[in-house]
């Protein structure tokens, strides 16, 4: 064997990681996020190499914080098969499900509290944040037996608000659908940017929602591309006999007529969009959102929030977690 090779593969590293599913209690439903609990000594491209390596939509590498000793404060970066990404409610949702449940951070209390800071930014005029969560115990007929259970997120945000949408005539022509599908109670069209805008449509029925089908044409004639939204987020009141209180789905120029992507990047413009309507009272609200049809994998979000009437909005995101895999790899 050439020296180089053999020397190069000797200095080879085992990383171990975890893939969890997420925003379900049920196997092979909801995301599947690989998380690597420790990936200390990985470089930015090999971080890229392993993310196009495992080939799911995120994959997550935490790091101790070199500040605190505290195995429940880690930095945390986020890699898709081709870039970074912020951190998302998913990659949130697995990296604190992972850590509890494997024992990195023991569950010692009835919440126990895991912060994670991102120095990923968009642009340079963004600075880094840190994100908390707070994982219960998940107990069976044992102590011995508990294991993390509801992971919840808390964001504070900031809604800037466009009542000026295409008509239900051009939604119903880019969604496929009929008129008579748009709206229901008194939801209505909105777009709503948290960040990132969404326009988000009320549909009349869940068989609605999976039937539609997204029509680039009718979207390049409507007014929609003018206002910077990339993505339409449906979502009506009908999930059949599922417990969730709203069922949801985003459709785009840049998703493919047979996905069903993930829609956490949305909650907060949803929750916002929901607080708009004048028949939402003040107070605190709780419901839950599926996401996936079905008898295809499912996505259940449990949503709370706190309506004063106000385009600042708090809102708690929780979700439950499957572990999946155990594996390791060599870089």
């Amino acid at each position: 064997m050439n020296s180089k090779i053999k020397n190069s593969y000797k200095t080879k590293k085992t990383y171990h990681y975890y893939t969890a599913d997420v925003f379900t209690e049920q196997a092979f439903n909801g995301v599947p996020i690989p998380v690597f609990a420790d990936a200390s000594g990985l470089t930015t491209v090999q971080m890229q190499q392993l993310a196009a390596e495992l080939s799911t939509s995120s994959t997550v590498f935490l790091f101790p914080c070199k500040q605190v000793s505290n195995n429940a404060e880690k930095n945390i970066r986020v890699f898709s098969p081709q870039k970074e990404l912020p951190a998302s409610m998913h990659t949130i949702l697995a990296a604190s499900f992972i850590l509890t449940e494997t024992g990195f951070v023991p569950l010692n209390n009835k919440y126990t509290a895991i912060s994670f800071v991102e120095g990923f930014t968009a642009n340079k005029n963004d600075k880094s944040r840190t994100i908390q969560t707070y994982v219960s115990k998940k107990s069976d007929n044992s102590i011995n037996d508990s294991k993390a259970g509801l992971v919840q997120q808390t964001y504070n945000t900031h809604a800037a608000i466009d009542y000026y949408t295409p008509t239900n005539e051009e939604l119903a022509s880019m969604l496929s659908l009929s008129p008579a599908d748009i709206g229901f109670d008194h939801y209505k069209p909105l777009i709503v940017s948290c960040g990132v805008p969404y326009l988000i449509v009320p549909i009349m029925s869940y068989n609605a929602i999976r039937e539609a089908k997204f029509n680039e044409a009718a979207w390049s004639n409507s007014s929609a591309p003018s206002s910077l939204a990339q993505e339409i987020l449906l979502f009506a009141n009908n999930t059949d006999d599922n417990p969730a209180d709203f069922h949801a789905r985003l459709l785009g120029p840049a998703i493919a007529h047979h996905e069903d992507p993930p829609i956490g990047g949305a909650i907060a413009a949803f929750a916002n969009h929901i607080c708009s309507h004048e028949h939402i009272q003040v107070g605190t609200h709780v419901f839950g959102i599926q996401r996936g049809a079905n008898d295809a994998r499912k996505s259940f979000f449990f949503v709370e929030m706190d309506n004063n009437k106000s385009h600042d909005l708090t809102i708690r995101v929780g979700g439950y977690a499957v572990l999946m895999t155990e594996a390791s790899i060599k870089v």
